[in-house]
């Protein structure tokens, strides 16, 4: 194959059927955001950097494609994620401090590399954001709307993980440790683990129950039974993480409750968008995937870079990684073969039921379209009847 075609790494084109089943996704995904109240905005593709950025943390800036702007001067990027960009459109245009605000969106984005080995550069990335409300109820339904979505995508055995960065924030405040001390902590909880957490301690001069605290965090996770010991374990430290505490479990049974279905996961250590996200954060994941199929949290902090501070919390996912669980959904045709006068009348009742009608040119052969119909218009006693295709010539 001639170099010249080759294609950039970590992007894909959608070829037909792909491309209509992961249409047929996205308006059943829209049309759920529809009903739950959520209002469908549409972002611009490339802005300026601190558009695209606003109040998140260092890992979107290193994902952010950038080049000069030659008719401002300025610096423009390509979108990594979305959430910014709708996160600045309800704070300097909607009334967020107000009232509740729902939105979503859906749309496509590129990082300059990808996440994750062999993973993807392009996103299709739909979501909802909630902003307007500080409340336990409001992180839940941001959770039940992720799932919901992921049914309706079709995903099996879904389990959901569940932290809290508030509370590692207030056990790093209640110990007064320095950020440089903080993040390297951060990356220990991460990996879950112990040796490289007492390695630091020694490293530098931690109090012996300040690096049991953050042992304790890696041992905290598993199903909802995990609760009731991370709050004798953590209860005391400061009034302040008693409330956290209080507030997480909330969530987890509440939601437990809700969904029987779902598979919840609490993870103390959890860490999702440290420095980004504030309070509750999530990821979802199915049977048979690598990586999460959706995630999200509270990011309380981010408006507040535009002038609004606002509570907000959210989701997001790609329509590319879920279109697996939707293969074979595109239907083929009906054949109307060449010189055929079916009715208008018969042709309109078929398109509203959702098929799909094909005609045939002079020049296209029977075999050819037998790879793109399944069924045909044949005149039967004097009528158009659809039958299976190829019926008519075997019964000849």
């Amino acid at each position: 194959m001639n170099a010249s075609w080759n294609q950039l790494d970590g992007v894909e084109q959608i070829l037909p059927y792909d491309g209509w089943e992961l249409e047929l996704l996205r308006r059943r995904l829209l049309d759920c955001l529809y009903q739950s109240g959520y209002e469908l905005v549409v972002p611009p593709l490339a802005d300026f950097v601190e558009s695209l950025l606003g109040g998140t943390n260092e890992d979107l800036d290193l994902l952010t494609i950038k080049t000069p702007d030659y008719v401002s001067g300025k610096l423009f990027g390509i979108r990594a994620d979305m959430t910014p960009q709708v996160a600045r459109m309800a704070a300097l245009h909607l009334p967020v401090q107000d009232t509740v605000v729902r939105l979503c969106y859906f749309g496509p984005t590129l990082l300059a590399r990808a996440p994750n080995i062999g993973g993807s550069r392009e996103l299709l990335q739909f979501g909802a954001e909630l902003f307007g409300s500080s409340s336990r109820e409001s992180d839940c339904e941001i959770v039940r709307l992720m799932v919901e979505c992921l049914n309706i995508a079709g995903i099996e055995s879904l389990s959901v993980s569940l932290g809290h960065v508030g509370i590692i924030e207030e056990i790093n405040r209640a110990l007064q440790l320095e950020e440089k001390i903080e993040n390297e902590i951060l990356s220990a909880l991460q990996k879950k683990s112990k040796p490289r957490l007492r390695e630091l301690a020694t490293q530098y001069g931690l109090q012996q129950n300040g690096v049991e605290i953050f042992c304790d965090l890696t041992e905290l996770n598993g199903d909802i039974g995990v609760i009731d010991s991370a709050n004798e374990r953590l209860s005391g430290i400061s009034m302040q993480l008693d409330l956290l505490l209080g507030e997480y479990e909330q969530v987890v049974r509440q939601l437990s409750r809700e969904m029987s279905h779902v598979e919840f996961h609490v993870d103390y250590a959890q860490t999702g968008g440290y420095k980004y996200h504030t309070g509750v954060i999530f990821a979802a994941y199915g049977l048979g995937y690598g990586h999460a199929l959706a995630k999200g949290g509270r990011y309380d902090h981010v408006l507040a870079a535009y002038g609004t501070p606002c509570p907000a919390t959210g989701f997001s996912g790609d329509l590319r990684l879920l279109r697996r669980a939707i293969r074979g959904e595109c239907r083929k045709g009906i054949l109307i073969a060449a010189g055929a006068e079916v009715s208008a009348d018969k042709i309109a009742k078929a398109v509203s039921r959702g098929a799909r009608i094909i005609r045939q040119l002079p020049d296209q052969s029977c075999d050819r379209l037998a790879m793109i119909c399944d069924r045909e218009f044949v005149k039967q006693d004097g009528d158009w009847q659809i039958v299976p295709f190829g019926v008519k010539e075997e019964a000849e």
